[in-house]
């Protein structure tokens, strides 16, 4: 239930881009830029949503809560062996994999410098959101520097799998078009 106004939201929102942008595109297209709103959607579940209302906002300046906001020491949990410090990162290397994939695959002749920049950007926006929500007490996140280079090596990997199945991707295109 707590998910379901963001569904409810995200599904709207994919029919007015389909109205708009989509309605006269390729078949296969509209399948890469469907599959490319799906993937940013579900990362914005993970990363962002739900919202929750903290009821009793003195949780933060408690005492014996030791929050921190933002995590400037790169790898800081790694290093001091912090428990699902390792989980963590293999975990947001993952996440933007196919962020990588995907944007090389929408775009067609893209470098991995510009793959770089762009998971750059998007993790930088979502630990921007995680840290203003957190600020405004709407949910307990803090952003983390290690998160942004993690994503950073996901769209990298994702990347360079796109370029290894890049010859196999193009003969599935050609009988998706058929």
């Amino acid at each position: 239930m707590r998910y379901l106004i963001g569904l409810i939201v995200f599904i709207f929102i994919y029919f007015i881009i389909y109205q708009k942008y989509l309605k006269g595109k390729r078949k296969i297209d509209k399948l890469k830029l469907t599959v490319m709103y799906i993937y940013l959607m579900l990362v914005a579940f993970v990363t962002i949503l739900p919202i929750d209302f903290a009821l009793d906002p003195k949780w933060k300046y408690h005492s014996s809560i030791n929050f921190v906001y933002i995590h400037i020491k790169p790898f800081n949990g790694l290093i001091h062996g912090y428990s699902g410090a390792l989980k963590e990162v293999i975990l947001n290397i993952i996440m933007t994999m196919p962020f990588g994939f995907l944007y090389a695959d929408i775009k067609n002749d893209v470098s991995i410098d510009q793959i770089m920049i762009k998971t750059f950007l998007l993790s930088f926006t979502i630990e921007s959101i995680q840290l203003i929500m957190t600020i405004f007490l709407l949910h307990y996140r803090s952003c983390d520097i290690t998160d942004l280079i993690t994503n950073v090596i996901g769209g990298v990997i994702g990347f360079i799998l796109y370029k290894l199945w890049k010859p196999h991707l193009n003969k599935w295109y050609e009988k998706f078009e058929k």
